[in-house]
């Protein structure tokens, strides 16, 4: 049981990264919403994301949600530390 929750978290990051890196309309999607984000509620804002990422197949809670984002910055972070380590990226 401990592996299948594990796997299903894996895959539900790999889906939700892929979608980020390759959905052209999610990203104009979620860059609108962007721009629109002062003109709204907090809490109005965040059911709207939620609701594109499941429009786009990743059902998430906002946990989930949050938790994803981390980790992708911190993974941002971190492949940009070693690139500028000695401006050659690491294997």
């Amino acid at each position: 049981m401990f592996f299948k929750k594990k796997s299903a978290a894996f895959d539900k990051a790999a889906k939700f990264n892929y979608a980020l890196d390759t959905n052209e309309k999610l990203k104009e999607t979620l860059c609108n919403l962007s721009l629109s984000r002062n003109k709204m509620k907090k809490e109005e804002y965040l059911s709207e994301l939620l609701c594109l990422f499941r429009k786009e197949g990743l059902d998430l809670t906002l946990k989930e949600l949050d938790m994803l984002l981390l980790l992708r910055s911190k993974t941002d972070q971190i492949l940009l530390e070693n690139t500028n380590t000695d401006g050659q990226k690491h294997s």
